[in-house]
C-alpha cells in the first residue's frame, strides 16, 4: 500500500499573517497557497502528517506552530506510530526550552493535529482544537478530541460562537507543563480518506459541506475546501490536509 496526500495553508480572509503551520514528511509551509501540495509516499517508511495552529501574537504564533509541525512531523517520519505519546511530549518540551531560551515569547502555544502510518498501522492523534476527520459513507467521522472548555454544546459550521479556552496545547504557559495526547490507532485500509484541519475551516464549514467537497482527487479536493472557506469570508487562517490510503 501507499499514501496519497495533499495539503495547502492560507491566511485567510481577516488576518494579516498566517500562523498556522502544515507540514507532510520533511515538507513544511506557512505561505498562503493557492495550490495544494500533492505527495505520494510507500507505507515501507514511516509517513507523517502534521497542521498546526498557533497562538500568542504575530510572531509568536508563527514560530509555535513551525517549531511543533516540523519537529512533530521530522520525528514521526522517523518512527511511525509507535512513538506518537513520546514525540509529542518531547516537542512540547522543546517549545518549552524555547522560551526558556528567549523570555520575551513566555505564553506562545500551538494546537496539533496529525497522521502517521507505517508498516500497515495508523495513528491519528491530537492536542488542542485542531481537528482529524475520517470520511465515511454517512459523512466525516471526527477521530480527534477538543481540548476546548464546553466542546460537547458546539457544532461545525452552524455560525454559533464558540468557547476558545483551550485545556490543554503546546506550550501556552509560563511555566512547563506536560500534555496528555488524544491518540486513536486503527489498522490501514486501503480507500480510507482521512481530513486534518485548524478551526479556521471547521468553524466555517458544516462537516455536510466539508464531506461534500472531498472526491478522487486529493488536491482538488484541498482546494476546493479552501476555496468554500474563503468564499465564506473565514475570520481565521485555513489549514486543510488530506491523506489517503492507496492499494
Amino acid at each position: 500500500m501507499k499514501i496519497e496526500a495533499a495539503g495547502i495553508t492560507h491566511k485567510g480572509t481577516v488576518r494579516d499573517n498566517n500562523e498556522d503551520c502544515i507540514a507532510i514528511g520533511f515538507w513544511v509551509s506557512q505561505e498562503t497557497l493557492e495550490t495544494a501540495k500533492h505527495f505520494e509516499h510507500a507505507l515501507d517508511l514511516p509517513f507523517a502528517c502534521v497542521v498546526a495552529d498557533g497562538m500568542g501574537g504575530h510572531n509568536d504564533g508563527e514560530q509555535a506552530s513551525l517549531l511543533v509541525a516540523k519537529n512533530l512531523a521530522r520525528r514521526l517520519a522517523l518512527t511511525g506510530p509507535e512513538k506518537i505519546d513520546m514525540s509529542m511530549r518531547a516537542v512540547n518540551a522543546e517549545l518549552f526550552a524555547t522560551v526558556g531560551e528567549k523570555p520575551e515569547l513566555a505564553g506562545m502555544g500551538s494546537t496539533a493535529v496529525g497522521l502517521t502510518a507505517n508498516a500497515g498501522r495508523l495513528g491519528i492523534f491530537n492536542v488542542g482544537d485542531s481537528r482529524a476527520y475520517k470520511l465515511g459513507d454517512k459523512g466525516l467521522m471526527q477521530l480527534s478530541v477538543d481540548d476546548v472548555l464546553g466542546a460537547a454544546n458546539w457544532k461545525a459550521g452552524t455560525g454559533a460562537e464558540r468557547s476558545t479556552k483551550l485545556l490543554q496545547c503546546f506550550g501556552g504557559r509560563t511555566t512547563f507543563s506536560d500534555i496528555q495526547p488524544h491518540v486513536h490507532v486503527e489498522p490501514c485500509v486501503a480507500g480510507s480518506t482521512y481530513l486534518l484541519c485548524c478551526d479556521g475551516l471547521y468553524e466555517t464549514l458544516s462537516e455536510e459541506h466539508m464531506a461534500g467537497l472531498i472526491g478522487a482527487d486529493l488536491q482538488k479536493s484541498a482546494e476546493a475546501l479552501l476555496k468554500a472557506a474563503l468564499e465564506k469570508n473565514a475570520r481565521d487562517n485555513v489549514t486543510v490536509a488530506l491523506v489517503r490510503i492507496a492499494a
